[in-house]
């Protein structure tokens, strides 16, 4: 491997990409996704949705502790490293098992797998950072706090509803709490790595509402209305692949090369780390209403179901909108209009039919992303990142 340089990058590991065993171990993040979306669908009220973001920033933590390891080291190059990748995995598939009852009979078996992968996670990590001068200071400020996380989130199995709540919510804060304490010391971060690897889970998010949509045609008889459910479904999904894909991996990418030494870890922070979350819960969120639609084309959605839709958009594209400011100080206001026209579609959609509703929230955001992309084209914003 070679060797760690003052500015936080590696060098010569510049062109690193994802390797064979984190796509292995993605595996597992994929069902973690699934059983995320599993138990908000099965509870799509406020409260519901609002335990099913606390699962995934607990698993969305875990998942960039791997990223933030494997950028700084090659998982897959030292057969101890292997080793202890493999040996997470399945670990972390039984805690992606017990997330529906997490909240229930399964709590205990999700907090013991989270907090042995956490820590060994983070040992990992620690192997590198704790003997390099440059990135010692910067470890020990976030793990002093991320090593405490876990074990809140193991104690909270132990007490139930409000009680259990309260801890994990307090865990999750000491997560990124740590997260703000310490991108601002030396990491070593691989640009090119870093970002792939967040565009990689956005693939596999988006890959939930295509087997959301595939799931739900299966059980019923597939006929011309189901088909043209899945059609509207998945074009929503297509537009939000085009969202994020037009501009997000290339510009993140060229700006993480373009930073250094401590700059870089703040933005690695910001970006990834911090802004993916409402990216990809957006998703999630949008695979629940999905679930929901395709066996029932002919009707409308319910309220549950119109919230969940409205709340995905303002996920997804207000985490595009948060992306845009952090990195090139402008916001495209055609996407606070989509935002808006998406959420008065919900508003009255209990007077439209649900595939009404969803095709004119695809057509929406089509419109919205032509608007920025033609801005894009003209090159307003490769002279904003020129001139950051």
């Amino acid at each position: 491997m070679s060797e760690v340089v003052a500015s936080g990058t590696t060098a010569g590991a510049d062109e690193r990409h994802a390797t064979n065993l984190e796509l292995f171990l993605d595996l597992v993040f994929v069902f973690a996704v699934t059983q995320i979306a599993s138990l908000i669908s099965h509870h799509p009220t406020g409260t519901g949705t609002a335990k099913g973001f606390l699962i995934a920033l607990l698993v969305w933590w875990q998942w960039s502790q791997f990223t933030w390891a494997g950028s700084a080291i090659d998982l897959q190059r030292t057969a101890r490293t292997r080793v202890l990748v493999l040996g997470c995995i399945p670990v972390t598939l039984i805690m992606t098992i017990s997330i529906p009852d997490a909240f229930d009979s399964s709590g205990v078996w999700f907090a013991a797998a989270y907090m042995g992968v956490q820590l060994l996670v983070l040992g990992m990590q620690g192997s590198v950072s704790l003997v390099d001068p440059l990135l010692r200071p910067a470890f020990i400020r976030y793990a002093s706090l991320a090593t405490v996380a876990p074990v809140v989130v193991l104690v909270g199995a132990f007490v139930h509803d409000r009680a259990r709540v309260a801890l994990w919510v307090g865990a999750a804060l000491l997560n990124f709490i740590g997260g703000l304490r310490a991108a601002s010391g030396e990491w070593a971060i691989n640009p090119v790595h870093f970002a792939e690897r967040h565009s990689l889970f956005v693939i596999i998010s988006l890959g939930e509402v295509l087997v959301a949509a595939g799931a739900a045609a299966s059980e019923i008889r597939l006929d011309r209305l189901t088909a043209l459910a899945i059609i509207v479904a998945v074009s929503v999904a297509c537009m939000l692949w085009w969202t994020y894909f037009a501009f997000i991996p290339i510009v993140g990418e060229h700006l993480l090369r373009s930073l250094q030494g401590a700059r870089r870890g703040v933005f690695a922070r910001d970006l990834y780390t911090f802004g993916h979350v409402p990216v990809v819960f957006g998703l999630i969120l949008y695979a629940v209403v999905v679930k929901h639609l395709v066996p029932h084309p002919e009707g409308h959605l319910t309220v549950d179901d119109r919230w969940l839709l409205a709340l995905s958009i303002a996920f997804f594209v207000g985490g595009l909108l948060a992306f845009q400011y952090r990195a090139v100080h402008r916001v495209a206001r055609e996407r606070f209009a989509a935002i808006a026209v998406a959420a008065g579609l919900c508003a009255v959609g209990h007077r439209l039919p649900g595939l009404v509703v969803v095709g004119s929230i695809a057509v929406v955001l089509g419109v919205m992303q032509a608007i920025t992309w033609r801005r894009f084209r003209g090159g307003e914003l490769a002279h904003l990142i020129a001139n950051r």
